[in-house]
């Protein structure tokens, strides 16, 4: 059923921060997700979902604006990264490395098991790059999210300090903030009700997940599609097709 995108389809845009944005594909229009950039809608049609794609801005190499399908590995590179890391002993260099000022973990033979962040000080001042030189970054159209973020972690003074679980949290907060990706969703029941509960207004399905509103249409026996023939009952009293509303009080 989801194959494809076409044409006047709604579908689900997921974005690197995890908001999720429902739109109208139209033909000919330019689709805008804010910050994260713009594209002609016309680069979506007739390629599958659940694919994530990467804006890549015109500039001296391209006319205009393309996507670029993120494979799987890039997409997963720093958890594979870090399981690589985990299965050799030895290889992360942030217990090979090791400073005083980053309060080493020392087992009782004196081997150090790891860092500590007990003494690291979160400082605004030890990112040497100004606000307004990261806001150049980001409207230039030649540097990618990937490379404003690199540029943004070669300015930090004291990187060297961070743990590896922080250094995974601080590069995963800039990820979310300066990639310039999203993954195409199809619009199914499923994600219309994800998206009404968690950035629309939840209060229009009175705050119901998923399993409950499956449930509570199980009871109502309602069925997918829709029927323009209405039948009389039996009894003449009653009316059958031509859609029914279900309407649930919680006075």
């Amino acid at each position: 059923m989801h194959s494809y995108i076409s044409p006047n389809t709604y579908i689900t845009l997921r974005l690197p921060s995890g908001t999720l944005r429902v739109l109208r594909i139209l033909p000919n229009t330019t689709i805008s997700i804010g910050k994260f950039g713009s594209f002609p809608a016309n680069l979506l049609l007739g390629r599958p979902y659940h694919l994530t794609y990467e804006i890549l801005e015109a500039d001296d190499d391209r006319a205009q604006t393309e996507l670029r399908i993120v494979p799987a590995a890039e997409i997963h590179a720093e958890a594979l990264v870090e399981d690589a890391t985990a299965t050799e002993p030895g290889a992360d260099p942030l217990i090979d490395h090791v400073d005083g000022d980053a309060s080493p973990m020392v087992a009782e033979n004196g081997d150090v098991l790891g860092k500590s962040n007990r003494l690291t000080v979160d400082d605004a001042a030890r990112q040497t790059l100004s606000y307004g030189e990261i806001e150049q970054l980001k409207k230039a159209k030649t540097g990618t999210g990937k490379e404003i973020i690199a540029k943004i972690m070669e300015a930090h003074a004291n990187l060297d300090e961070k743990t590896a679980f922080s250094l995974a949290k601080y590069t995963l907060r800039k990820a979310k903030k300066f990639l310039r990706r999203f993954t195409v969703l199809p619009l199914d029941v499923s994600m219309l009700t994800q998206y009404m509960l968690s950035d629309k207004e939840s209060s229009k399905v009175m705050d119901l997940r998923e399993e409950m509103l499956g449930l509570t249409g199980c009871w109502a026996n309602v069925h997918y599609g829709v029927s323009n023939e209405v039948r009389t009952t039996d009894d003449g009293l009653g009316q059958i097709g031509g859609g029914r509303w279900l309407m649930i009080d919680d006075t």
